[in-house]
């Protein structure tokens, strides 16, 4: 999915995340323009990068031949790559991991032309490392084409520009507005057929479209009797096929009821049948409407709230028309209005740690890869890649039994989506050497397993809802948890891959609340390659979360989740401990509340609110004290003091380290005269989990 609710997104999205998202904003046909020529049996290197995970090459090729590649990367990586025509339109694709970091595959090219190879590094991408990369194009035996290239026929215009033959003329244009009444933000995103995304980030798109103001933003000059935001595509050539019509419910500008809205789609003046829904706080409503190459619509009614964690088919529907795959195979396939979903069959072994890649190569599609077991049950799913990164990616699953698992590739809001084209998906096998105590470990409730790759000692640890941690110096708490295994503990070397668990026995219930995970790489043990883990949480037998990093020497990752009322889990942020830079204080700073010397400020540190901003108007040399207690709850705070400047001058994550976890800015010096902005937050910042309350005190 392209957008998550702006109410969140300042919170949760990191700076990598940030450049992620403004990288695969870039075409393949932007990144041509730099394309590398490379010419048979001539290898060429590219280095992948974090700020460059994508390299394109170009080549000739005569149409009804075979083109085989060959390329290896230094360390291995996991890779992805797409073949494309001088159009953009999808020849081939693939990818995946592989233990030798080689990489073999074919193209099979019908027309003559210039051709393009695009290689994505999905490790860069995960670690920020660099990856070289050997193409070697293997010389063809080469067949003459038997089809003549087209020669260009002149054609009379009239200064306008011939539409092409996937467009519709129109002379009245089209349109969709959104309007409702009520004190709302309420937003408006029109998906086009040929991969435009019209929204408030993204006012314009290359089909022609353009959307109007943004309404109620950020709940500022509120208009609460039809409010109206329309997404419009001039008179003219407007593209043919699928429009995906998203509402996004922001935030409430006074009460949090739902709301009705209308969206109405005009098509060249005439109206079509209006699009009628309710919606409630941070939920997405989504439906189509199909412009028709003879001009008529077909407008679909049915639309409804997105489920993003399930599917609204059977597991008798999804089972049913299962292809087989095997590993390392790359296969490809289309989703459409008609065929919304394809699902895929594969025998797996248990513990056995697999990766599922789906890309989309053509058309709007935006990609949906969910998991499921024999029975068709959902072990987990993945629509975004990342942030603004629409393609999926299901990573380092580890299989817990042996038999069949199904892969069902389908499109972000499934039956009630518009996103149509071809994709490819790939299955891949990570390799491990998993030992007998991993096989016997004891089962529970609420499960935490690290599993990593080298001799480092990496220490898990796991803070109940109550402040209680459990780690290697402290091996049981109270709720019940217990550390089973603890890998390369004091660099003991394990026996086949480290890993380490903290569980609760089946005979404890975990308690609803916020848990926090942290894997702290404390020693290397001589051993300098470099380090890999994943990370498991299970609660009842399904999976609250994945994850995988890269840590350095002395970093620690940090997460957290959520065991709700109704005993489901719902999982938060995670990465590498940075600090303030991972928290987007300036989007708050216009409502942030002022502190005066003397007068306490209270307030609350929750799964949902990582942090609260405030202000103060310093003077230079002026003395002040700053306290942040926390008042119940489990919350370790951390403070942050900004200077009027911009520059962090202070900061404290405990005021008596290894006894008192409350945060203290002591005796500082103003730097200079203005508005300094205090930060109020918890340990990890934005990947912390610890909740409660705390005051806010600022002194002379």
């Amino acid at each position: 999915m392209t957008h998550v609710f702006r109410l969140f997104t300042a919170r949760r999205m990191s700076l990598f995340a940030l450049t992620l998202a403004a990288l695969f904003a870039v075409s393949l046909p932007a990144l041509a323009q730099d394309a590398e020529p490379i010419t048979p049996d001539t290898p060429l290197t590219l280095t992948l990068s974090a700020e460059a995970p994508a390299q394109v090459v170009s080549f000739e090729a005569i149409g009804g031949n075979t083109y085989e590649f060959s390329v290896t990367s230094d360390p291995a990586a996991n890779l992805t790559f797409s073949v494309v025509d001088a159009d953009g339109v999808s020849v081939t694709g693939g990818g995946g991991g592989s233990l030798q970091g080689r990489y073999d595959f074919q193209a099979a090219i019908e027309a003559d032309g210039e051709y393009y190879l695009a290689i994505t590094s999905l490790t860069s991408l995960v670690s920020g490392d660099d990856v070289d990369v050997t193409v070697t194009l293997v010389a063809p035996e080469v067949e003459p084409s038997e089809t003549p290239a087209a020669t260009p026929q002149a054609t009379e215009t009239s200064g306008v520009e011939t539409p092409s033959a996937d467009q519709l003329v129109t002379t009245a244009g089209l349109s969709f507005a959104l309007s409702w009444s009520a004190a709302a933000d309420l937003d408006l995103e029109v998906r086009d057929p040929v991969g435009g995304s019209l929204y408030w980030e993204t006012p314009t798109v290359n089909s022609g479209g353009s959307m109007s103001a943004n309404v109620n933003q950020g709940c500022v000059n509120v208009v609460s009797d039809n409010a109206t935001e329309t997404a419009s595509w001039s008179p003219g050539g407007v593209p043919t096929g699928s429009y995906e019509i998203l509402v996004y419910y922001q935030q409430a500008c006074g009460g949090d009821a739902p709301i009705s809205f209308t969206v109405q789609p005009t098509l060249d003046g005439e109206a079509l049948p209006a699009i009628t829904g309710s919606i409630a706080p941070e939920q997405t409503f989504t439906t189509r409407v199909v412009i028709n190459a003879d001009g008529t619509a077909d407008v679909f009614t049915g639309g409804g709230v997105v489920v993003i964690d399930s599917l609204p088919y059977t597991a008798q529907e999804l089972l049913a028309v299962a292809q087989p795959i095997a590993l390392e195979e790359t296969l490809g396939g289309f989703i459409s209005n008609d065929q919304q979903y394809q699902t895929y069959a594969f025998d797996g072994l248990a513990n056995q740690i697999v990766s599922i890649n789906v890309f989309a190569s053509s058309g709007s599609l935006d990609t949906y890869a969910a998991l499921l077991d024999a029975n068709g049950s959902l072990i987990t799913y993945n629509d975004d890649l990342a942030v603004g990164v629409t393609d999926s990616s299901i990573n380092a699953v580890l299989l817990p039994t042996t038999g069949i698992y199904y892969i069902v590739v389908s499109r972000y809001a499934k039956d009630v989506g518009g996103t149509e084209g071809e994709y490819t998906v790939t299955v891949t096998e990570q390799a491990t050497n998993l030992s007998d105590a991993f096989l016997a470990l004891p089962d529970g409730n609420l499960e935490v397993l690290l599993l990593w790759n080298t001799n480092a000692d990496l220490q898990l640890l796991v803070r109940d809802t109550t402040g209680d941690s459990v780690y290697d110096d402290i091996p049981r708490i109270a709720s019940g948890a217990q550390l089973a295994a603890q890998g390369n503990v004091n660099c003991t070397a394990s026996d086949g891959s480290p890993f380490s668990y903290i569980y609760w026995p089946p005979e404890y219930t975990p308690r609803p609340g916020s848990y926090e995970v942290e894997v702290w790489f404390q020693s290397e043990c001589n051993d300098p390659s470099p380090v890999t883990f994943n990370l498991y949480v299970t609660l009842n037998g399904r999976e609250v979360m994945r994850a995988t990093a890269s840590p350095i020497f002395q970093e620690r990752y940090l997460t957290s989740f959520t065991i709700n009322a109704d005993g489901t889990a719902t999982p938060s942020d995670g990465g590498i401990i940075r600090g303030i830079e991972t928290l987007d204080y300036l989007s708050e700073l216009e409502g942030a509340q002022p502190v005066n010397v003397g007068e306490p400020r209270a307030g609350s540190i929750t799964p949902t609110n990582k942090f609260d901003v405030y202000t103060y108007d310093g003077t230079a040399n002026e003395t002040v004290t700053i306290a942040l207690n926390a008042t119940s709850g489990t919350l370790d705070t951390t403070l942050y003091l900004v200077s009027p400047s911009g520059a962090l001058v202070a900061q404290n994550d405990d005021a008596v380290p290894g006894e008192n976890t409350n945060s203290l800015i002591s005796d500082f010096i103003l730097p200079e005269d203005g508005q300094y902005i205090i930060i109020v937050s918890h340990y990890g910042a934005l990947y912390g989990g610890t909740t409660g309350t705390y005051t806010l005190t600022l002194s002379n």
